[in-house]
This record gives structure tokens, C-alpha cells and sequence, in this order.
């Protein structure tokens, strides 16, 4: 008996479907349903083809699999197959028209196309057509902007300036239209097609297909490094959209957005200036180039997530092969190749040193530890020797509206680059060490001192010396988050930052009016690292849960910022000259979430390159369990804490031969009792005032704890 061919049963029992239920009232078309039919064939044969493909012709990486299976995979954002097509279409004033596929009819209208979720890359279309026009389609990651012009990629800050791409039709039967490669659309979640010549041609869409161009050497888009799971389902949601964000992010290396811009249309085949198949760049739409400020957010959330570090090591590479003679590098990569920013500079450094965290890539480390050493020097020549602050002369920053002088979001970055680049010579034996990590102190105590920033009336610091109006979200959640603020500070601070909330996120009073998730990642990591977790999770479900679960957005990543009042128009007043629609609407620099809840939620980390060191460190905040893990160069580190009655129940599985350290919660009256596989369990510390016990040293492997208080 021959074996079944499941494939071809599949295609005719959607030949029979579509057969059945085939319209009978437009007689031309019926006769053009062969040709629908041979198009559906198509897709599906190729979707199953394309299932398991690489971009083009990149070559694949090794990963093929997720290194976590489970049910949490019901949430991750990202495609079984590299070929999508749209879920829903409507008509121009958003009423369904129907589920898709089905094929549709355009005579002067226009019929909107929903993906439902950000996708991007190569378009094609099939079509059959009476009479001859021109068949319009306009692209836009948000519902507020579809209709026949795209929203705004190309940088001009002209709305709808992105226009529309064309194509001539005349009467055909299974005409067929695949977007040009420059014209590749690298965000959207809408695609409205339209027809341009009133009643002169009738064309019926017959299928839309999409060839997506993110993550270009991957040949399964879902194999995920990391995975997270909790008791709250819109915290999963944000985790899983942050990481789909990331994706989106990692483009070809030939599909920067161009540089000079042009000012209608858009185009995305510039060369992006890595040696590599894969970049992490700042936005699927726009920038399409590598932003390095954005890189202190995105980097750390790749790692626990997707685990991309191939783009990720692109994108830091390339900041090294850019360095100027004087040791700075570049604001942004190729095509913009733009440098005046010391906060961005310090961005990547601090990046790199987040990179050898989880990927314990040594060999990068050695390879550009002179080109790492330059850089540090270049910014350690800019602190004062007076008060061992650093000055800031390269006021390029993030859209904040002022930059320069003793700037607190800055030192805090000064601060973390000593830190990190004190380790980083440790790793690599260099005596520079001691050196960096003194002058990181002697900072620290001059911020801290009150002669300079730190207002002790209001309990945060001041923007900078030379501007003491306001108390800037940026540089006093840095404090918090890079150690920087002294302890006796944490809780004033954290106040502080509160009185900027509002019922849709943190007001930013270095960029007014508007709320931006980069400053807000720094503002949760912030609460996180001393402690205040309800507070972290309370912002992270106000802001990135009001836009995941905003109709109007993409519903799958996450959005540059907006404005205080819920309109989707960051910088619309103070940068980008009233276009609304130029918003990108998947952007890395805002999924903080993603490497805050695995970091400090979760409570897993490494301290040492690959992880071979890790602290475990829950902060139960007011969830009920929590797992998820990340994968190293080492193999695979996960954990899971579930809260039963008058105590907790904990487990790890880190690879065999690292180390780590427990920080686990306790109650505020006593030494903790605590069990492990059946033995009892010895801590060698306990803080009653902090609630919590420690111990120092545990091996690698797997092994569960019960805690009861």
C-alpha cells in the first residue's frame, strides 16, 4: 500500500472548499477561479518549501530549535514560516469584510489588508484584472495611517511623503506583482491596496504574500535561546512581544534605509557596513541602521529572548571597525555614519561588556581590546580633575532636550563604563584595572556629595550643573539601575520617579510631553535593581500593556513612545516636525520588560563571561510563580519559583561546572528554614532588615529548594 501523501490531501481539501464555496453571481471571475486556485496551490506549496529557509541567500546559522519548549510558546509573536499572509481584510472605514484568503474585488475603493502583527520584507501579489489603471499599495505599522499613502519611514518628516508603490494592470488572468527590493518595507502590519482610475479597471485580488526579510539567518524564526513564563498573562505578552521587537530589528545587511534621504517615497537597500549576513539595527520601519544609544537596552533583552547574538556582535563590531583616530565611536552606523555623542559612545562599551556576559566570546573581547581600551580613554580624558565628573562635550543623546556639562544620565553612564571596563581588563588581564575602577568611586562620591547634582531637599538629582530645572527620568533611574546613587538615596529617588506616572506610562521631563519606553526601561530596571518590584511591574503593565493591548498599534511589538495623551506622535513637537506617522512602532530601544523580568523577576544572571558565574536573586513582587531561562555559550541556564503556603518553592538547572550564588527572599523575624532534595538547607547569611538570606557559593546543576519562613 503506497504511504499517504498528507501534503497533496491537504491541497485538495482546500481545493474543495474553495470549489464549494465559490461565488456564482460574477460570471468573468468565475471563469478566473482556475487561476485563483493554481495561485493557492502556489502559496501553499511554496509556504511549505519557505517553512524552513534562510533570506534569500544568507547563509544559516546553527540553531534550528527552541532551547525551551512549552506552553509558553503560545506566546511568542513569531512566524512558522518565512512566506505570511494577511489574517483579516476590511474595507476602508475598517469594517470586516471577511477572513482571509478569500479573493476580493477592488473598482475604486480601497480594501485594507491586515497581517495582524508587524512583519516586513518582500510583497507579491496576484491578481486578475478587467480593463486597464493602476493598482496602488500603501503600507503602515499602525491602523491610524492606512489608506492609499504609507506612513512615514523615509526621514523627511513630510506627512505621507512614503506615497505609495504602483503598478499598471490591464486585463490579464493571474497577473502577478512582487515589489522591487529597494522598496522593500522593512515594518508594517497594514497593507491597503486601492485603485487609482475610477470604474476604468476592476481587479480581483487573488492572493498576498509576504517574504519576510527579519532575522535573515534563521532558517526556523521561532527557535528562541530564552523563554519566559509567569502567573500573569499580560507580563508573558510583553515579554514575548519585546523579543518579537527584537526580531523584526535583525535585518539584512543590504536593506539600510538610504542615506542622503530622498524625499518621496522610501527606498531600503543601502549597505548597513557589516561584514557579516545579520545586523541589529534600530527599527524595522526606520532608522533600518544601528543606533549605538539604542544598543543598552536591546542587547541585554536579545540575550535572555531570541539569543541573536550574531546580529548583536555585528552591530557591536561594527562600532569598533568605525572608531575615529581620537578613540570615539560612532552615534550610528553606516549609511548616517553620525559621532558626537559621548552617552552613546559610553552605550556601546557598556553593550559590549553586556555581550561577553552571555556570550563569554573571549576571542571578541581579545580581538578589540585595544580599539576597547582607546574608546574608555577617550571619555576618561573628558572627566574633570577637580570633582572627577565627566564634562560632556559630545551632547549628541537620545531627543532629550538638553545635553552637556556634569549631566547626571551621563555620569551614571561614566560610572557603568568604569565598572564594566574594570571587569572587562580583569577578564583580560590587563593591569589598567585597579585604575578604572577607583576613578568609578571617586565619581561616585562626588555625585552623591550634594555640591554638584544631588538635590538632598527633593531627594534626586538635577539634570546637570547647568541645568537645575528639572529631575530628569533618564539619569536618576540610571542611578538606581548602574549603582551609581547611594543607597541611603535609593527609596527618594524612587519616589521621585513616581510623581512623574500618569494612568498611560512616566511623563519624561527631559523630553516633555511625551513617553518614551527607552527612558522607561531605565526607569524599571531602576525600581528592580533596590528592590521596589511592585513598582516595576506596576509601570511595566501601564505602558507596554497599554500598548500591546491598544487596538490601533501593532499589538505584537512595541512602540518608539508617544505622547502623554495616548497619540501615537512621539517627537511630533520637537523633532520630528509634526509627522505622527513617522513613529516607529517596533523598536528595541523599548524592551527593557523583556531582559528586566528574566534579569530580576525571574532573578537569573550571570556575573562572568558565558555565565560561569550566576547569582539567582527572585523578586516575587505579586505574581505567584515565575520560570524561564536563557541560553550562553555554556548551554542552558533556567529556573522556576512558585509561592505556596508560609514559604516558597525554588529550582535551577545551570550547566555542570559554573557556580553560583543564591539571594533568596526571607521574612523580616528569623533565619529562614529551607530544604534541598530532602537534606536540609544551610544559608551563610541572613539580613532581617532586607528580608533575605544568601548563599554564597552553590555548584552548577540541576536542584530544587523548598523556603519556608
Amino acid at each position: 500500500m503506497a504511504p499517504y501523501n498528507f501534503a497533496a490531501m491537504a491541497v485538495n481539501a482546500r481545493l474543495n472548499t474553495i470549489i464549494s464555496t465559490a461565488p456564482v453571481a460574477r460570471p468573468f471571475f468565475i471563469t478566473m477561479l482556475v487561476p485563483y486556485i493554481i495561485s493557492v496551490v502556489t502559496t501553499l506549496l511554496s509556504t511549505q518549501a519557505s517553512s524552513s529557509s534562510c533570506w534569500r541567500d544568507t547563509p544559516c546559522n546553527a540553531r534550528t530549535t527552541a532551547s525551551f519548549s512549552g506552553p509558553w510558546d503560545s506566546y511568542n509573536y513569531s512566524p512558522a514560516s518565512r512566506i505570511v499572509s494577511p489574517i483579516s481584510i476590511f474595507t476602508e472605514n475598517f469594517t470586516l469584510l471577511s477572513t482571509y484568503p478569500k479573493p476580493t474585488n477592488l473598482s475604486s475603493n480601497v480594501l485594507i489588508y491586515d497581517f495582524g502583527k508587524e512583519v516586513g520584507g518582500i510583497l507579491t501579489i496576484s491578481y486578475n484584472a478587467i480593463g486597464s489603471g493602476e493598482l496602488g499599495m500603501a503600507f503602515s505599522e499602525a491602523r491610524n495611517w492606512t489608506g492609499q499613502a504609507s506612513d512615514g519611514s523615509n526621514g523627511r518628516y513630510i506627512p505621507r511623503a512614503d506615497g505609495a508603490l504602483f503598478v499598471p494592470v490591464t486585463t490579464t488572468l493571474n497577473g502577478t506583482y512582487t515589489m522591487p527590493d529597494m522598496r522593500m518595507r522593512g515594518g508594517f502590519r497594514y497593507l491597503s491596496i486601492f485603485t487609482t482610475t475610477d470604474h476604468s479597471v476592476n481587479v480581483e485580488i487573488i492572493n498576498v504574500t509576504l517574504e519576510l526579510s527579519f532575522q535573515p539567518t534563521w532558517t526556523n524564526l521561532r527557535a528562541y535561546g530564552g523563554y519566559f513564563h509567569s502567573s500573569d498573562d499580560l507580563l508573558n505578552r510583553i515579554w514575548y512581544a519585546g523579543a518579537y521587537t527584537l526580531q523584526t530589528n535583525a535585518v539584512p545587511p543590504n536593506t539600510g534605509r538610504v542615506y542622503p534621504l530622498i524625499s518621496e517615497g522610501w527606498r531600503n537597500d543601502a549597505w548597513l557596513g557589516t561584514k557579516g549576513h545579520t545586523l541589529l539595527v534600530d527599527g524595522s520601519k526606520r532608522d533600518r541602521a544601528t543606533w549605538a544609544g539604542d544598543l543598552g537596552i536591546a542587547l541585554p533583552s536579545v540575550f535572555v529572548s531570541t539569543g541573536d547574538f550574531e546580529s548583536a556582535r555585528n552591530a557591536l563590531q561594527l562600532q569598533y571597525d568605525l572608531q575615529s583616530k581620537e578613540g570615539e565611536l560612532p552615534m550610528a552606523g553606516p549609511p548616517l555614519n553620525f559621532f558626537g555623542s559621548d552617552t552613546y559612545h559610553m552605550s556601546s562599551l557598556i553593550g559590549t561588556y553586556e555581550y561577553l556576559l552571555y556570550s563569554g566570546d573571549l576571542q571578541f573581547l581579545a580581538l578589540n581590546w585595544e580599539s576597547i581600551k582607546r574608546a574608555i580613554s577617550y571619555v576618561v580624558k573628558k572627566l574633570d580633575r577637580g570633582s572627577g565628573l565627566l564634562c560632556v562635550t559630545g551632547t549628541g543623546d537620545w531627543g532629550r532636550s538638553s545635553q552637556g556639562g556634569f549631566n547626571t544620565a551621563a555620569n551614571a553612564m561614566m560610572f557603568r563604563t568604569l565598572v564594566t571596563g574594570s571587569l572587562m581588563a580583569g577578564w583580560i588581564s590587563d593591569p589598567i584595572s585597579p585604575q578604572w575602577e577607583e576613578q568609578a568611586y571617586v565619581l561616585k562620591a562626588a555625585m552623591n556629595s550634594g555640591v554638584f547634582n544631588w538635590d538632598p531637599v527633593v531627594g534626586a538629582f538635577k539634570d546637570s550643573n547647568v541645568d537645575s530645572s528639572i529631575y530628569p527620568e533618564d539619569g536618576n533611574s540610571l542611578a538606581l539601575y548602574y549603582g551609581m546613587a547611594s543607597s541611603i538615596h535609593h527609596k527618594n529617588i524612587s519616589d521621585k520617579l513616581v510623581t512623574n506616572w500618569g494612568p498611560i506610562g512616566a511623563k519624561c521631563p527631559e523630553l516633555k510631553f511625551n513617553i518614551v519606553p527607552f527612558v522607561e526601561s531605565m526607569e524599571i530596571k531602576g525600581h528592580l535593581a533596590i528592590g521596589q518590584t511592585n513598582r516595576a511591574l506596576d509601570l511595566i503593565r501601564r505602558s507596554w500593556g497599554w500598548y500591546l493591548n491598544n487596538p490601533y498599534g501593532t499589538e505584537s511589538t512595541f512602540i518608539e513612545g508617544y505622547l502623554e495623551d495616548g497619540t501615537f506622535g512621539y517627537r511630533a513637537f520637537s523633532g520630528y516636525e509634526k509627522d505622527y506617522s513617522y513613529t516607529s512602532h517596533a523598536h528595541g530601544w523599548s524592551t527593557g520588560p523583556t531582559h528586566a523580568l528574566t534579569n530580576y523577576v525571574l532573578g537569573l544572571q550571570p556575573v562572568s563571561p558565558g555565565g560561569a558565574d550566576w547569582i539567582l536573586a527572585p523578586q516575587f513582587g505579586d505574581l505567584k510563580f515565575v520560570e524561564g531561562g536563557f541560553t550562553t555559550s555554556l548551554g542552558k541556564f533556567s529556573a522556576k519559583w512558585i509561592l505556596i503556603s508560609g514559604g516558597y518553592e525554588l529550582s535551577y538547572d545551570t550547566p555542570v561546572g559554573t557556580t553560583g550564588k543564591l539571594i533568596l527572599p526571607a521574612s523580616t523575624t528569623g533565619w529562614p528554614k529551607a530544604m534541598m532534595d530532602g537534606r536540609k538547607f544551610q544559608f551563610d547569611f541572613f539580613d532581617g532588615s532586607s528580608a533575605y538570606a544568601k548563599k554564597f557559593r552553590v555548584p552548577g546543576g540541576k536542584e530544587a529548594i523548598r523556603v519556608m519562613y
